[in-house]
């Protein structure tokens, strides 16, 4: 899940996981939503870790934020009837 907060967007993500470990490699990231009808927003940034998450087995998810540079959106018209 995906949330907007102002300009930036914020997610959250297994501490475990491999992309928490390739965001603490690398923070530049490319976000992509899509949506119906048939639209989309891919949004490119860099990503700061708010929360670490808790220790391996615990419920607690790595908490991101990421701050935008560029964004694009794009939504296809449907064909006249």
């Amino acid at each position: 899940m995906v949330w907007f907060e102002g300009d930036t967007l914020r997610f959250e993500t297994e501490p475990e996981s491999r992309k928490f470990k390739n965001l603490l490699r690398n923070p530049r990231v490319a976000v992509t939503v899509f949506g119906a009808p048939k639209w989309g927003v891919v949004v490119r940034g860099t990503a700061e870790v708010l929360k670490p998450g808790g220790p391996p087995g615990s419920r607690e998810q790595a908490q991101i934020v990421v701050h935008p540079e560029s964004k694009v959106s794009w939504r296809r018209k449907e064909p006249a009837s």
